[in-house]
Protein backbone atom coordinates (compact mmCIF):
# COMPACT_ATOMS: atom_id res chain seq x y z
CA UNK A 1 0.00 0.00 0.00
CA UNK A 2 3.16 2.27 0.91
CA UNK A 3 4.00 2.01 -2.79
CA UNK A 4 0.78 2.54 -4.56
CA UNK A 5 0.84 6.71 -4.58
CA UNK A 6 -2.52 6.97 -4.16
CA UNK A 7 -3.43 8.77 -0.08
CA UNK A 8 -6.59 7.05 0.00
CA UNK A 9 -5.85 3.68 -0.88
CA UNK A 10 -2.77 3.89 1.92
CA UNK A 11 -5.70 5.33 4.28
CA UNK A 12 -8.13 2.38 3.55
CA UNK A 13 -5.25 -0.54 3.89
CA UNK A 14 -4.05 1.57 7.05
CA UNK A 15 -7.65 1.16 8.30
CA UNK A 16 -8.14 -2.59 7.39
CA UNK A 17 -4.91 -3.28 9.32
CA UNK A 18 -5.94 -1.20 12.49
CA UNK A 19 -9.16 -3.09 12.67
CA UNK A 20 -8.00 -6.96 12.21
CA UNK A 21 -5.32 -5.85 14.81
CA UNK A 22 -8.24 -4.86 17.18
CA UNK A 23 -9.87 -8.09 16.90
CA UNK A 24 -11.83 -7.79 13.60
CA UNK A 25 -12.31 -10.52 10.99
CA UNK A 26 -10.93 -9.37 8.11
CA UNK A 27 -14.36 -10.05 6.15
CA UNK A 28 -15.80 -7.52 8.30
CA UNK A 29 -12.71 -5.34 7.92
CA UNK A 30 -12.91 -4.97 4.40
CA UNK A 31 -17.00 -4.78 4.45
CA UNK A 32 -16.23 -1.02 5.61
CA UNK A 33 -14.68 -0.34 2.17
CA UNK A 34 -17.02 -1.03 -0.29
CA UNK A 35 -15.89 1.77 -2.14
CA UNK A 36 -13.01 -0.77 -2.72
CA UNK A 37 -14.19 -3.79 -2.70
CA UNK A 38 -17.18 -4.80 -5.42
CA UNK A 39 -19.75 -7.01 -3.32
CA UNK A 40 -18.90 -10.41 -5.53
CA UNK A 41 -15.27 -9.60 -4.02
CA UNK A 42 -16.75 -8.88 0.17
CA UNK A 43 -18.64 -12.55 -0.60
CA UNK A 44 -15.67 -14.45 -1.72
CA UNK A 45 -13.49 -13.01 1.28
CA UNK A 46 -16.37 -13.90 3.08
CA UNK A 47 -17.07 -17.74 2.23
CA UNK A 48 -13.49 -17.93 2.21
CA UNK A 49 -12.92 -17.15 5.71
CA UNK A 50 -15.94 -19.22 6.85
CA UNK A 51 -14.76 -22.68 4.58
CA UNK A 52 -11.00 -22.25 5.66
CA UNK A 53 -10.25 -21.06 1.47
CA UNK A 54 -9.51 -17.90 1.78
CA UNK A 55 -6.46 -17.74 0.22
CA UNK A 56 -7.99 -19.71 -2.77
CA UNK A 57 -10.78 -16.98 -2.78
CA UNK A 58 -8.81 -14.15 -2.92
CA UNK A 59 -6.92 -15.62 -5.86
CA UNK A 60 -10.41 -16.27 -7.61
CA UNK A 61 -11.04 -12.45 -7.14
CA UNK A 62 -8.24 -11.21 -7.85
CA UNK A 63 -8.41 -13.23 -11.24
CA UNK A 64 -11.99 -11.85 -11.50
CA UNK A 65 -11.17 -8.35 -11.27
CA UNK A 66 -8.39 -8.48 -13.67
CA UNK A 67 -10.68 -10.25 -15.92
CA UNK A 68 -13.59 -7.75 -15.55
CA UNK A 69 -10.82 -4.25 -15.92
CA UNK A 70 -9.64 -5.84 -19.39
CA UNK A 71 -13.89 -5.89 -20.30
CA UNK A 72 -13.99 -2.78 -19.03
CA UNK A 73 -10.78 -1.18 -20.76
CA UNK A 74 -11.57 -2.81 -24.10
CA UNK A 75 -15.23 -1.05 -23.73
CA UNK A 76 -13.86 1.54 -22.99
CA UNK A 77 -11.07 2.06 -26.04
CA UNK A 78 -13.74 1.15 -28.43
CA UNK A 79 -15.72 3.75 -27.65
CA UNK A 80 -13.39 6.62 -27.58
CA UNK A 81 -12.18 5.74 -31.22
CA UNK A 82 -15.36 6.93 -32.28
CA UNK A 83 -16.03 9.84 -30.32
CA UNK A 84 -12.37 11.10 -31.15
CA UNK A 85 -12.80 10.46 -34.91
CA UNK A 86 -16.41 12.44 -34.85
CA UNK A 87 -15.09 15.03 -32.79
CA UNK A 88 -12.46 15.43 -35.09
CA UNK A 89 -14.55 16.33 -37.60
CA UNK A 90 -16.90 18.60 -36.24
CA UNK A 91 -14.15 20.58 -35.16
CA UNK A 92 -12.95 20.48 -39.26
CA UNK A 93 -16.30 21.30 -40.10
CA UNK A 94 -16.55 24.33 -37.52
CA UNK A 95 -12.77 25.83 -39.08
CA UNK A 96 -14.29 25.42 -42.64
CA UNK A 97 -17.06 27.76 -41.83
CA UNK A 98 -15.51 29.81 -39.51
CA UNK A 99 -12.29 30.57 -40.93
CA UNK A 100 -12.54 29.71 -44.79
CA UNK A 101 -15.67 30.37 -46.01
CA UNK A 102 -16.11 33.88 -45.17
CA UNK A 103 -13.08 34.44 -46.77
CA UNK A 104 -14.41 32.77 -50.18
CA UNK A 105 -17.52 34.94 -49.84
CA UNK A 106 -15.56 38.04 -49.50
CA UNK A 107 -14.34 36.89 -53.22
CA UNK A 108 -17.89 36.39 -54.57
CA UNK A 109 -18.72 39.82 -53.20
CA UNK A 110 -15.83 41.89 -54.80
CA UNK A 111 -16.59 39.73 -58.37
CA UNK A 112 -20.73 40.87 -57.59
CA UNK A 113 -21.55 37.04 -58.31
CA UNK A 114 -25.22 35.76 -58.56
CA UNK A 115 -25.59 32.81 -56.12
CA UNK A 116 -27.53 29.59 -55.89
CA UNK A 117 -29.05 28.34 -53.16
CA UNK A 118 -26.99 26.04 -51.50
CA UNK A 119 -23.76 28.47 -51.47
CA UNK A 120 -26.61 31.09 -49.81
CA UNK A 121 -27.43 28.26 -47.50
CA UNK A 122 -23.59 27.30 -46.65
CA UNK A 123 -22.99 31.08 -46.02
CA UNK A 124 -25.82 31.59 -43.67
CA UNK A 125 -24.63 28.49 -41.69
CA UNK A 126 -20.97 29.97 -41.33
CA UNK A 127 -22.56 33.58 -40.33
CA UNK A 128 -24.50 32.23 -37.70
CA UNK A 129 -21.39 30.22 -36.47
CA UNK A 130 -19.19 33.52 -36.53
CA UNK A 131 -22.52 35.29 -34.48
CA UNK A 132 -22.45 32.60 -31.63
CA UNK A 133 -19.77 30.90 -32.22
CA UNK A 134 -18.60 31.48 -28.56
CA UNK A 135 -22.17 30.89 -27.33
CA UNK A 136 -22.49 27.54 -29.13
CA UNK A 137 -19.20 26.15 -27.27
CA UNK A 138 -20.65 26.88 -23.97
CA UNK A 139 -24.15 25.62 -24.80
CA UNK A 140 -22.26 22.35 -25.99
CA UNK A 141 -20.38 22.18 -22.55
CA UNK A 142 -23.30 23.08 -20.62
CA UNK A 143 -24.90 20.29 -22.29
CA UNK A 144 -22.65 18.14 -21.56
CA UNK A 145 -22.45 18.79 -18.31
CA UNK A 146 -26.26 18.02 -17.65
CA UNK A 147 -26.37 14.91 -19.80
CA UNK A 148 -23.81 13.70 -17.70
CA UNK A 149 -24.88 14.88 -14.04
CA UNK A 150 -28.47 13.05 -15.53
CA UNK A 151 -27.19 9.82 -16.44
CA UNK A 152 -25.43 9.80 -13.21
CA UNK A 153 -27.83 10.99 -11.25
CA UNK A 154 -31.30 10.62 -12.44
CA UNK A 155 -32.29 6.67 -13.50
CA UNK A 156 -34.79 7.75 -15.71
CA UNK A 157 -32.55 9.20 -17.43
CA UNK A 158 -30.26 6.53 -17.22
CA UNK A 159 -32.74 3.95 -18.41
CA UNK A 160 -33.75 6.16 -21.51
CA UNK A 161 -29.97 6.91 -22.79
CA UNK A 162 -28.92 3.21 -21.74
CA UNK A 163 -31.54 1.68 -24.00
CA UNK A 164 -30.43 4.24 -26.67
CA UNK A 165 -27.02 3.29 -26.22
CA UNK A 166 -27.80 -0.16 -26.98
CA UNK A 167 -29.80 0.72 -30.64
CA UNK A 168 -26.53 2.43 -31.90
CA UNK A 169 -24.92 0.98 -34.69
CA UNK A 170 -21.29 0.08 -33.29
CA UNK A 171 -21.59 1.15 -29.89
CA UNK A 172 -25.15 -0.99 -29.47
CA UNK A 173 -23.30 -4.01 -30.30
CA UNK A 174 -19.84 -3.08 -28.18
CA UNK A 175 -22.13 -1.99 -25.19
CA UNK A 176 -24.18 -5.36 -25.61
CA UNK A 177 -21.15 -7.89 -26.17
CA UNK A 178 -18.89 -5.75 -22.89
CA UNK A 179 -22.34 -6.51 -20.81
CA UNK A 180 -22.77 -10.07 -21.51
CA UNK A 181 -19.25 -10.89 -20.53
CA UNK A 182 -19.38 -9.04 -17.57
CA UNK A 183 -22.38 -10.74 -16.60
CA UNK A 184 -21.91 -14.23 -17.00
CA UNK A 185 -18.20 -13.31 -15.53
CA UNK A 186 -19.97 -12.60 -12.51
CA UNK A 187 -22.57 -14.89 -12.60
CA UNK A 188 -20.04 -17.94 -12.69
CA UNK A 189 -17.53 -16.81 -9.94
CA UNK A 190 -20.65 -16.18 -7.74
CA UNK A 191 -21.99 -19.99 -8.46
CA UNK A 192 -18.22 -21.20 -8.58
CA UNK A 193 -17.90 -19.36 -4.44
CA UNK A 194 -20.79 -21.78 -3.21
CA UNK A 195 -22.82 -18.94 -2.98
CA UNK A 196 -26.89 -19.94 -3.95
CA UNK A 197 -28.62 -18.88 -7.24
CA UNK A 198 -31.10 -16.06 -6.21
CA UNK A 199 -28.67 -14.42 -4.22
CA UNK A 200 -25.90 -14.35 -7.04
CA UNK A 201 -28.31 -12.88 -9.30
CA UNK A 202 -29.34 -9.86 -6.59
CA UNK A 203 -25.22 -9.20 -6.10
CA UNK A 204 -25.57 -8.89 -10.09
CA UNK A 205 -28.47 -6.78 -9.85
CA UNK A 206 -26.54 -4.30 -7.75
CA UNK A 207 -23.20 -5.01 -9.86
CA UNK A 208 -24.50 -4.23 -13.17
CA UNK A 209 -24.17 -0.82 -14.84
CA UNK A 210 -26.55 -0.93 -17.79
CA UNK A 211 -29.80 0.12 -16.86
CA UNK A 212 -31.28 -1.89 -19.14
CA UNK A 213 -29.60 -4.94 -18.62
CA UNK A 214 -30.28 -4.40 -14.06
CA UNK A 215 -34.05 -4.36 -14.89
CA UNK A 216 -33.96 -7.57 -16.51
CA UNK A 217 -31.62 -9.39 -13.77
CA UNK A 218 -34.19 -7.54 -11.45
CA UNK A 219 -37.15 -9.97 -13.13
CA UNK A 220 -35.20 -12.84 -13.58
CA UNK A 221 -34.47 -13.02 -9.81
CA UNK A 222 -38.25 -11.99 -9.16
CA UNK A 223 -39.38 -15.30 -11.74
CA UNK A 224 -36.50 -17.37 -9.94
CA UNK A 225 -38.01 -16.31 -6.39
CA UNK A 226 -41.37 -18.01 -7.84
CA UNK A 227 -39.99 -20.74 -9.20
CA UNK A 228 -39.21 -20.51 -12.33
CA UNK A 229 -36.08 -22.76 -14.17
CA UNK A 230 -33.16 -20.71 -14.49
CA UNK A 231 -32.82 -21.11 -18.35
CA UNK A 232 -36.55 -19.84 -18.35
CA UNK A 233 -36.02 -16.86 -16.59
CA UNK A 234 -33.12 -15.47 -19.26
CA UNK A 235 -35.21 -16.54 -21.90
CA UNK A 236 -38.37 -14.73 -20.90
CA UNK A 237 -35.81 -11.51 -20.22
CA UNK A 238 -35.89 -11.35 -24.07
CA UNK A 239 -32.54 -9.58 -23.78
CA UNK A 240 -30.06 -11.97 -23.93
CA UNK A 241 -29.55 -14.02 -27.04
CA UNK A 242 -30.60 -17.89 -28.03
CA UNK A 243 -26.84 -18.65 -27.33
CA UNK A 244 -26.60 -17.34 -24.15
CA UNK A 245 -30.07 -19.38 -22.70
CA UNK A 246 -29.07 -22.42 -24.57
CA UNK A 247 -26.28 -22.65 -22.60
CA UNK A 248 -27.61 -22.14 -19.23
CA UNK A 249 -30.20 -24.35 -20.04
CA UNK A 250 -27.74 -27.13 -20.90
CA UNK A 251 -25.67 -26.30 -17.82
CA UNK A 252 -28.65 -26.74 -15.73
CA UNK A 253 -29.80 -30.14 -16.81
CA UNK A 254 -25.99 -31.21 -16.84
CA UNK A 255 -25.36 -29.68 -13.36
CA UNK A 256 -22.41 -27.90 -14.91
CA UNK A 257 -23.80 -23.87 -14.85
CA UNK A 258 -21.16 -22.58 -13.87
CA UNK A 259 -18.21 -23.81 -16.47
CA UNK A 260 -21.33 -23.27 -19.39
CA UNK A 261 -21.49 -19.05 -17.67
CA UNK A 262 -17.50 -19.14 -17.59
CA UNK A 263 -17.40 -20.77 -21.48
CA UNK A 264 -19.89 -17.83 -22.36
CA UNK A 265 -17.66 -15.48 -21.10
CA UNK A 266 -15.10 -16.08 -22.06
CA UNK A 267 -16.55 -16.34 -25.78
CA UNK A 268 -17.90 -12.97 -25.32
CA UNK A 269 -14.56 -11.81 -24.08
CA UNK A 270 -13.25 -12.85 -27.28
CA UNK A 271 -15.94 -11.12 -28.95
CA UNK A 272 -14.99 -8.12 -27.58
CA UNK A 273 -11.39 -8.28 -28.18
CA UNK A 274 -11.94 -8.75 -31.86
CA UNK A 275 -14.96 -5.94 -32.23
CA UNK A 276 -11.53 -3.88 -30.64
CA UNK A 277 -9.36 -4.79 -32.97
CA UNK A 278 -11.93 -4.06 -36.33
CA UNK A 279 -13.58 -1.10 -34.85
CA UNK A 280 -10.99 1.00 -37.36
CA UNK A 281 -12.20 -1.65 -40.60
CA UNK A 282 -15.61 -0.96 -39.40
CA UNK A 283 -16.04 2.70 -38.59
CA UNK A 284 -13.85 3.70 -41.31
CA UNK A 285 -16.34 3.39 -44.30
CA UNK A 286 -19.34 5.50 -42.27
CA UNK A 287 -16.84 7.93 -41.58
CA UNK A 288 -15.85 8.61 -44.97
CA UNK A 289 -19.53 8.52 -46.60
CA UNK A 290 -20.29 11.06 -43.94
CA UNK A 291 -17.24 13.43 -44.21
CA UNK A 292 -17.44 12.56 -48.03
CA UNK A 293 -20.89 13.92 -48.57
CA UNK A 294 -20.54 16.94 -46.11
CA UNK A 295 -17.43 18.28 -48.15
CA UNK A 296 -18.85 17.55 -51.20
CA UNK A 297 -21.64 19.61 -50.66
CA UNK A 298 -19.36 22.30 -49.20
CA UNK A 299 -17.04 22.40 -51.85
CA UNK A 300 -20.07 22.11 -54.69
CA UNK A 301 -21.73 25.41 -52.72
CA UNK A 302 -18.52 27.20 -52.99
CA UNK A 303 -17.14 26.13 -56.47
CA UNK A 304 -20.98 26.57 -58.40
CA UNK A 305 -20.61 30.17 -58.21
CA UNK A 306 -16.54 30.38 -59.70
CA UNK A 307 -18.21 27.65 -62.38
CA UNK A 308 -21.08 29.98 -63.62
CA UNK A 309 -18.64 33.25 -63.41
CA UNK A 310 -16.65 31.35 -65.93
CA UNK A 311 -19.37 29.91 -67.80
CA UNK A 312 -20.62 33.78 -67.89
CA UNK A 313 -17.38 34.94 -69.01
CA UNK A 314 -17.20 32.24 -71.81
CA UNK A 315 -20.33 33.47 -73.53
CA UNK A 316 -19.30 36.75 -73.88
Amino acid sequence: AAGSGRADFESSVHDIILNIKRGSSFSAAVARKTHMFPKAVLHLIRIGEESGTLDERLKDAANHLLRIQSIIGDTRQALLYPFFVFLTMGGGMIFWFYYVVPKIVALFSDMDVTLPPLTIFIINISEFIQAYFFEMIIFSILLCCSVIMLYKNFNPAKKIMDAFFLKLPVAGTLIQVSSLAFITEYFSLLLNAGIDIIQSIKILEESVNNEVYRIKTRQIRKDLASGTSISDTFTRAGIFPAFICRMINIGEMSGTLPDQLNYIANDYKQRLTALVENLGKMIEPLVLVIAGTMFAIIMAGLFLPVYSLVANLSSM
